[in-house]
């Protein structure tokens, strides 16, 4: 009878231990995914002059002719500018 107890406790165990193991590959992996996934205010915009990239929200934003552009710096601003006056 007492070891008929041990193995259920036994094996109870080692059931939970496995369980505790598999939920934690699971949610390894399932946060591997969340972590590949871009975080909001962190995209890049490329300066058009100088082709660096920079965070959309340090960028300096122009309006030339009639399209959008973003520039790392007043610099590379202005001399868009002047090459691409209409």
């Amino acid at each position: 009878m007492m070891r008929s107890i041990l193995y259920f406790v036994f094996i109870l165990v080692v059931y939970y231990i496995v369980k505790a193991v598999v939920r934690s590959a699971l949610n390894g992996y399932a946060k591997k995914d969340e972590r590949s996934s871009r975080l909001p205010g962190d995209e890049m915009v490329q300066d058009p002059e100088c082709h660096t990239y920079i965070l959309k929200e340090r960028a300096i934003t122009r309006r030339i002719n009639n399209r959008l552009c973003s520039f790392c710096s007043e610099t590379c601003a202005k001399q868009y500018e002047e090459k691409n006056r209409a």
